[in-house]
């Protein structure tokens, strides 16, 4: 289904939310009770969005060499090029922002408050001007003008959410118990509320699982369920705004909070060698059963016996436990062989602002050649997959390289066509 809403004199489509074609939840819910409160009248009048079921928009396409190879290689490419890079990025802005906060100006609890407002404030504004951004981009006609804005707006969010999350784990790190039982506890009951409020944990999910394209469709705007025909656009995006950026992202960083010590105090904790390694040998394994195993998962949760008893539901939640999991053990795997290993470098240790700079820049340059710099932060909205390879997770990176290429390579050779066809004519003197 293609919704769309007019936008001046063309049609902007609606931004899908990563997981909105999961079945109805609580959050969906109450936006059609927000809906109906805010506009209880006037339902007969026609919407400005606008249908589109074609079937061309709505093929999947399940067989073929080229779904298999996909298939094959999009985990292994996310899994051992891309996200190592992603962890790079991210390592290198969190212990910039540890080590300033280290400083005698950044260890007031009152500096790491204004950090964490000072980052929402910024969310603040894209989430309001995700729309503004989106219709000028597409309006202008430069390939690279457009390309260095998009990479800017990703740079922005990414080091936005690396100030937002390391301000707030600071906070608890420093004023909160460091019992670890407590930690599990509140962690538990982040990953029990994130479900009450979603009906599924898959927002905790991240890279390798879940990977982007550098696109204007994808990294501007910010799929939201709030967003339906009787709310106003800058209403839909504030509500999305204060209910991800200030209470999902606060469950989330408790989640991840209580996981990561869990395996700090369990896992070989006095060598982070044979800690790191562990986590890696776990999640690797994990993460390629998850990736491999999601269309088969769906198959079987679709069976009448799981339906009428609604197992289904059990079936994936606990599959999104699993992959969270196997996330923090990703991430904390290649965390640790980056402080242990890297970040104890002679440049690292004298010169720590300009080392991790460099490596954040190194990491986003390459990323950004990869045309995946927005895996960073992830994709704002749903991206289609004409192969449906991965139904849990969007993870269609490779897919969406590979049609751009293949788009581009087919204008290229319409526009040498048109060339070689144009007339010659001779001017006679």
């Amino acid at each position: 289904m293609n919704e769309s809403i007019s936008s001046n004199s063309r049609l902007r489509p609606r931004a899908q939310s990563l997981f909105e074609s999961r079945s109805r939840t609580i959050s969906g819910i109450t936006v059609a009770l927000l809906e109906k409160f805010i506009s209880p009248q006037d339902t007969t009048n026609p919407s400005n969005e606008t249908i589109d079921s074609s079937d061309q928009y709505n093929m999947v396409i399940r067989t073929g060499i080229r779904r298999t190879i996909f298939f094959i290689c999009q985990p292994i490419i996310a899994g051992f090029l891309i996200f190592p890079l992603l962890i790079l990025f991210w390592q290198a802005g969190w212990n910039f922002m540890v080590v300033w906060i280290d400083t005698p100006i950044g260890a007031h609890w009152i500096v790491l408050v204004m950090l964490y407002f000072f980052a929402q404030l910024i969310f603040l504004f894209i989430y309001l001007n995700q729309d503004h951004l989106y219709d000028y981009l597409h309006k202008q006609k430069i390939k690279l003008f457009i390309s260095i804005i998009l990479q800017f707006h990703t740079f922005i969010i990414s080091t936005t959410y690396i100030i937002q999350w390391v301000s707030m784990w600071t906070i608890w790190d420093r004023y909160t118990p460091t019992d670890w039982l407590l930690m599990l506890i509140v962690s538990i009951v982040a990953l029990s509320a994130v479900i009450a409020l979603i009906g599924h944990p898959c927002d905790l999910v991240c890279a390798p699982f879940i990977l982007s394209y550098d696109s204007i469709e994808y990294n501007i705007r910010i799929g939201s369920l709030f967003l339906t025909e009787n709310i106003n656009e800058y209403l839909a995006h504030f509500l999305n705004y204060i209910f991800y950026e200030y209470i999902i992202s606060l469950l989330s960083i408790l989640a991840w909070r209580g996981s990561y010590t869990l395996l700090d105090v369990f896992l070989f904790p006095k060598n982070p060698f044979m800690s790191a390694s562990s986590s890696l040998f776990i999640g690797y394994p994990l993460y390629f059963l998850l990736m491999y195993t999601q269309s088969y998962t769906s198959e079987i949760c679709q069976l009448p016996i799981f339906s009428y008893f609604n197992y289904s539901s059990v079936i994936y939640n606990i599959r999104h436990l699993t992959a969270f999991f196997t996330c923090v053990l990703l991430w904390r795997g290649f965390w640790l062989l980056f402080d242990t290993y890297i970040a104890t470098m002679t440049l690292a240790l004298k010169s720590p602002y300009l080392f991790y700079i460099i490596c954040m820049f190194i990491s986003f340059f390459i990323l950004s050649l990869l045309k995946t710099a927005s895996s960073i932060n992830g994709p704002m909205s749903h991206m289609r997959d004409q192969y449906d390879l991965f139904p849990d997770y969007p993870n269609s990176y490779l897919v969406q390289w590979y049609n751009q290429m293949k788009t581009s390579d087919d204008i290229s050779s319409i526009s040498s066509k048109n060339i070689k066809n144009e007339p010659c004519t001779v001017a006679l003197l």
